[in-house]
């Protein structure tokens, strides 16, 4: 069965990717014999390790059935978890990993070094988020059955927080070679998916794996994942308590849920929304090769309205993809683009736009309709007519990798400037789907990559700068997320993670 269903955030994305979850899965407490709920609005587009998203949405299913190396702790750290210990030589081009002993997946098979070189090498070879993020890693030795070690080309900073998502997640050795991975997962983790119980594209059940090493950690006996039409519909599943959790999409989601009485976490999630200029060399609409049409959208865009109307006056309006609390921030940039709809029609009109054009996007309204009316709106300011077709959840990332679509409203979580640059900026970035290549982004981005903290740091700032100047991208504002849970469930989210890992739910005292 297939619905029609829409992203909440990206993440793909993710976009969401590399970051991490609270002071690690131990941390939560709780043995009672309950259920947990939870909506979201994105299916699991695959469980073949590689394919999946680093961020985002969908996260839940698969840290459902699947154990990280690493976690992550509130502060978006790494901490221990199938890895108790890890290590970087003096290079910071070899990292070793110590695993724990003990451990088993779900179909007997042991996760030892051999399992954890597999699942690795297998996710090198992915087209997800997940796989692009192991793009450094050149080899996995085996050392012993609980040391592995993984040399990169070159330093990677973003590894760690990325081997705490779902580019470290394990899947059985056995099962890695089996057609029906996509749908069937057999991993370690703490649940497993019950196919009798579910409807791929609906409903999704987890039971409790028995045998799970940290049980404490995940103190329900049943996982509930609903994928729902839009907003409104999970909230109205909470009211009537067929729901326990979900990511709320929207200013009216958030104040609904107040009003009944609910719990709404705010955190800063580490999501940029606004809209993403996917084709700046003008293959699919010319006029964005022009750097004055990229410039002159930027300029149309009112983002002291749109973090009030939108934003409900939660995050930071922006003109830059690298986040307020990276070093890579330059406050100095957000002057850039002040609102000057005048400014923009000459901008057009100086590149030749002066009656406007005419762009092919999808269609996002079922689930951020007011967003999707808001870029419409300040596009057609300046001559430039959208129309919209009509997509389904599971269509999106990949379209969006596709190159199906010269720009659209978009929201990409990252954990940090690197982590960003490497998902957007490189010409074999996943979110620069048509692989735009700029000498001087490559030539900065090398620059980092082979610096010390302080020099990566100043490079990144060059960079910013350069790539806020050619308007690669027209940002509204970095988001701060909210999760609503209902009165008898409890939630710690993450920084710089757009949905709250699952090992942070416990019953409410």
């Amino acid at each position: 069965m297939k619905r029609r269903n829409f992203l909440a955030t990206a993440a793909a994305a993710t976009i969401l990717i590399a970051a991490t979850g609270c002071g690690g899965p131990s941390s939560a407490a709780g043995t009672a014999k309950t259920s947990l709920s939870l909506a979201t609005y994105q299916t699991p587009n695959s469980y073949v390790p590689g394919e999946m998203p680093n961020y985002g949405p969908a996260d839940q299913y698969f840290q459902a059935v699947y154990d990280s190396l690493l976690n992550i702790n509130e502060k978006g750290e790494p901490v221990p978890n199938l890895a108790s210990e890890w290590s970087y030589d003096s290079s910071q081009k070899v990292l070793s990993l110590t695993l724990r002993e003990g451990i088993k997946f779900t179909d007997g098979a042991v996760l030892d070094a051999n399992a954890v070189k597999a699942n690795l090498e297998k996710a090198k070879t992915g087209k997800g988020e997940a796989g692009s993020a192991l793009k450094s890693v050149s080899a996995v030795d085996v050392k012993d059955a609980t040391h592995v070690t993984l040399s990169l080309a070159e330093p990677d900073p973003s590894l760690l927080g990325s081997l705490s998502r779902a580019s470290g997640y394990m899947a059985s050795p056995q099962a890695l070679g089996k057609s029906d991975l996509k749908t069937n997962p057999v991993g370690s983790g703490p649940y497993k998916l019950d196919q009798s119980k579910s409807t791929a594209g609906d409903s999704y059940v987890f039971t409790r794996n028995p045998d799970y090493w940290n049980k404490a950690a995940y103190p329900y006996d049943e996982l509930k994942i609903r994928l729902l039409e839009n907003a409104t519909a999970a909230l109205n599943g909470m009211r009537t308590g067929q729901l326990q959790g979900a990511l709320a999409s929207s200013n009216d989601f958030v104040k609904g849920a107040k009003d009944a009485g609910m719990n709404v976490t705010t955190y800063t999630n580490g999501a940029l929304t606004g809209i993403y200029l996917w084709d700046r060399e003008g293959k699919l609409a010319p006029a964005l090769a022009d750097v004055r049409v990229r410039q002159a959208i930027n300029y149309a865009i009112d983002r002291d309205s749109l973090i009030k109307t939108l934003g409900d006056n939660r995050g930071k309006k922006t003109v830059q993809i690298f986040a307020p609390a990276t070093a890579a921030y330059d406050a100095s940039l957000e002057n850039a683009y002040p609102y000057d709809v005048e400014k923009a029609k000459k901008l057009m009109a100086e590149a030749g736009y002066s009656s406007g054009f005419a762009l092919k996007l999808p269609d996002f309204s079922p689930v951020f309709p007011a967003a999707q009316a808001a870029m419409t709106e300040s596009m057609a300011a300046i001559g430039i007519t959208i129309t919209y077709e009509p997509i389904t959840a599971d269509q999106v990332v990949g379209s969006i990798f596709a190159a199906k679509w010269p720009m659209n409203f978009f929201t990409v979580t990252s954990s940090g400037a690197w982590n960003a640059s490497q998902q957007t900026l490189l010409p074999d970035a996943l979110f620069n789907p048509f692989k735009v290549s700029d000498p001087k982004v490559v030539e900065l981005l090398n620059k980092a990559e082979k610096s010390d903290d302080a020099g990566r740091d100043a490079a990144l700032r060059e960079l910013n700068k350069h790539v806020v100047d050619q308007a690669w991208f027209a940002p509204w504002y970095f988001e701060e997320g909210a999760y609503v849970t209902t009165k008898d469930v409890a939630v710690t989210p993450q920084a710089n993670v757009s949905v709250p890992a699952l090992y942070n739910f416990k019953p409410a005292k």
